[in-house]
């Protein structure tokens, strides 16, 4: 289905030469009409709980640490925990777990994450407790002196380079694969001809891509799965362009919603519940309202 862009985006568009990335500039300048990312406009809650995990492998960087509890910690604590700028401890290295806590310096991190993953009251992660066979895993680690252990070679999925990995910009007319990237919900407000949604975003291939650029296709190996407040699942499947997006006309989605992006036996989870629908404008390029970059296939 395709609509009429506002009629200063179309004027926009016919003084474009050929960049594709002025095309992009362009398109989202009229549809946002200056307007904030949708990020922005939410409450605390949001930025504070993403909590982007996954599975599968379970690989993570965590050097020095067995893989049991590698697992553990790439399932339950690194996608929030891989950096400093978050204002959170990094449970990332050996050092990292091992390393005093700022809370109770008597105490390791590990310790402590162990305390929070049985607290109710405060859990970690945010969106509910792991499971107790999770715990138990690390408990028993920390109950034989942490011993150092290997997990392979792998490393932070989101450490990664600015990269247009499909190698393609979107340049068309508009249409569900229009502006991969953008923050369709802010976007599609600004035009009353403009299909409107309840939930939309786009899928890549790495954490770093630009916006407009082509993301990963479903092709029936991807899917993204969305669960409301009242258990309603709804899958989706990426376009050709890795668009995904529920419309409001025909949605019942009640926030708020949980998501896992899933392909084969591989998940990559948001397992906190989330209030905004427009994925795309925290999951930016380079990731903004605590979101660590794109939405990432597993």
């Amino acid at each position: 289905m395709t609509y009429s862009l506002p009629a200063r985006v179309r004027r926009s568009v016919q003084t474009v030469i050929q960049p594709t990335q002025l095309l992009g500039s362009l398109l989202c300048a009229g549809l946002f009409l200056g307007s904030l990312s949708g990020c922005q406009e939410e409450p605390p809650q949001y930025l504070d709980v993403l909590d982007m995990t996954s599975s599968g492998d379970g690989s993570t960087a965590s050097s020095g640490i067995p893989c049991d509890v590698s697992q553990v910690l790439s399932k339950t604590c690194t996608a929030c925990h891989s950096s400093t700028a978050s204002g959170l401890p990094k449970l990332l290295t050996y050092a990292d777990v091992t390393a005093a806590s700022m809370v109770d310096p008597t105490k390791k991190l590990i310790e402590r994450a162990i305390v929070r993953m049985q607290d109710p009251a405060r859990p970690m992660p945010p969106s509910g407790l792991p499971p107790a066979s999770d715990v138990a895993v690390l408990q028993a680690w920390v109950n034989a002196g942490t011993p150092m252990g290997s997990c392979g070679t792998s490393s932070n999925p989101y450490n990664t380079p600015l990269v247009c990995t499909s190698g393609v910009t979107w340049m068309g007319k508009a249409s569900s694969t229009m502006l991969p990237g953008r923050a369709c919900i802010t976007c599609h407000a600004a035009s009353s001809e403009a299909p409107k949604f309840q939930l939309a975003g786009t899928v890549y291939p790495t954490a770093h891509e630009p916006d407009s650029c082509v993301g990963t296709s479903g092709s029936g190996t991807i899917t993204v799965e969305i669960t409301d407040s009242k258990g309603t699942v709804s899958t989706l499947t990426p376009n050709s362009s890795g668009n995904f997006m529920l419309r409001s006309s025909a949605s019942t989605l009640v926030f708020p919603y949980t998501v896992k992006i899933k392909q084969g036996n591989k998940v990559r989870a948001m397992n906190a519940a989330q209030t905004n629908g427009d994925c795309n404008a925290c999951h930016t390029q380079d990731g903004t309202g605590g979101a660590p970059g794109r939405i990432m296939a597993p």
